[in-house]
């Protein structure tokens, strides 16, 4: 998601990863900023009865930062264009498209406009397996019916 939102908007924006201390966090950028951060995931319950298949539901999170808040330069407008940019685009090693679940104003902190986009795919979950216990097949025979 991230290198979809670079190639989209990098010569707009700056797209980052959240930073692990938001409180220190500073726009450079003379626009905005997306950070992105992984909210959470959800799992269904398993779909085979010998082996663990489940679906998961991943949820990312696109908070805007900006300087301005309406115009076309603005968090506003922004919300629409990232809105279109993901809806529909398909993540590695997801069976669903990504898709726009909740928008929300955040605030205004020392004149940077923040807005909350949480957008969710779906992935499958799959048990790793282990090696086989027990004798290995070595050689095959088949009976013919007489």
């Amino acid at each position: 998601m991230q290198k979809r939102l670079q190639e989209t908007f990098g010569q707009m924006l700056t797209v980052e990863l959240f930073p692990e201390d938001p409180a220190r966090y500073r726009l450079n950028h003379p626009r905005g900023a997306l950070l992105l951060a992984y909210g959470k995931s959800t799992f269904g319950g398993s779909e085979a009865g010998d082996s663990m298949f489940q679906a998961r539901n991943i949820l990312i999170r696109v908070t805007l930062v900006f300087r301005q808040l309406n115009g076309k330069d603005g968090a506003v407008s922004y919300l629409d264009h990232i809105r279109d940019c993901l809806t529909g685009w398909f993540a590695p090693h997801c069976d669903q498209a990504c898709r726009p679940v909740a928008e929300q104003y955040i605030g205004q902190i020392q004149g940077l406009w923040q807005y909350g986009q949480d957008f969710a795919m779906r992935a499958t979950q799959l048990q790793v397996m282990g090696p086989e216990i027990g004798p290995l097949l070595t050689q095959v025979r088949f009976e013919e019916e007489q």
